[in-house]
């Protein structure tokens, strides 16, 4: 069960507060991966109606944080480290030529809505806030999908990718700000050979590699490890 020592939630902002009392759950372990989210009794323990509970679920299913499985429920996603290593995989692959098709298609309000979510991640990254770093992170990758134009080929990504940036979402914490800097760097420097239309494919390629390097080690840590042991 959630802990939670507020009010009654407002009607005013109830799907968006339902969502962060979730959020703020999962990332703070409360909720963990493949934990039930039974309807009812979230909706009895804020004081909200089935309906909104509902909604917001709907929501973070859309953001890959949680998984409705037919005549079950809703639960928190589980993904393993083997899950991980195989959408990794593919995601490569995939990713590779989005990037190369979003050229055709690229123009300069996306060139500077792309240096606007870089930006914001970096920032995320310097005051350690690693969840808006993972959200602005998950937009620019969705930009360059939706600008490939394949819709078949966005939405294999989307299957694939949301959840994985949920697991990641789960695990890392506060200690790995100098990480999420490097990653901040190499998006920044995915955007410059975007902009200059010069190696996109082994650019993106590179930085996934990294990628899946750190997260790979971040995955294989325990869950509230000290620094100490994350090194």
């Amino acid at each position: 069960m959630i802990n939670i020592e507020t009010a009654p939630i407002k009607p005013v902002t109830l799907r968006h507060r339902i969502v962060e009392v979730i959020r703020q759950a999962i990332t703070s372990g409360d909720l963990s991966p493949g934990d039930r989210v039974v309807e009812l009794r979230l909706a009895k323990q804020l004081g909200v109606g089935n309906t909104a509970v509902r909604e917001a679920l709907f929501e973070l299913e859309r953001a890959g944080l949680v998984t409705r499985i037919p005549n079950k429920g809703s639960f928190i996603t589980k993904t393993t480290l083997e899950d991980a290593q195989q959408i990794f995989r593919v995601r490569k692959v995939l990713e590779a030529l989005a990037v190369e098709l979003a050229l055709e298609h690229m123009s300069a309000p996306y060139l500077d809505m792309l240096q606007g979510l870089v930006d914001a991640m970096k920032t995320a990254a310097e005051t350690g806030d690693f969840e808006r770093f993972y959200q602005n992170d998950l937009e620019f990758h969705r930009t360059l999908w939706q600008l490939s134009q394949n819709r078949y080929l966005a939405s294999s990504l989307e299957t694939l990718v949301v959840p994985l940036f949920a697991f990641f979402l789960i695990r890392t914490r506060l200690d790995y700000k100098v990480d999420l800097l490097g990653s901040a760097r190499r998006h920044h420097q995915l955007l410059d050979s975007i902009r200059n239309r010069q190696q996109v494919r082994d650019r993106m390629v590179a930085s996934l590699d990294a990628s899946e390097t750190f997260w790979d080690q971040a995955a294989r840590t325990p869950a509230g490890a000290p620094p100490a042991e994350r090194r």
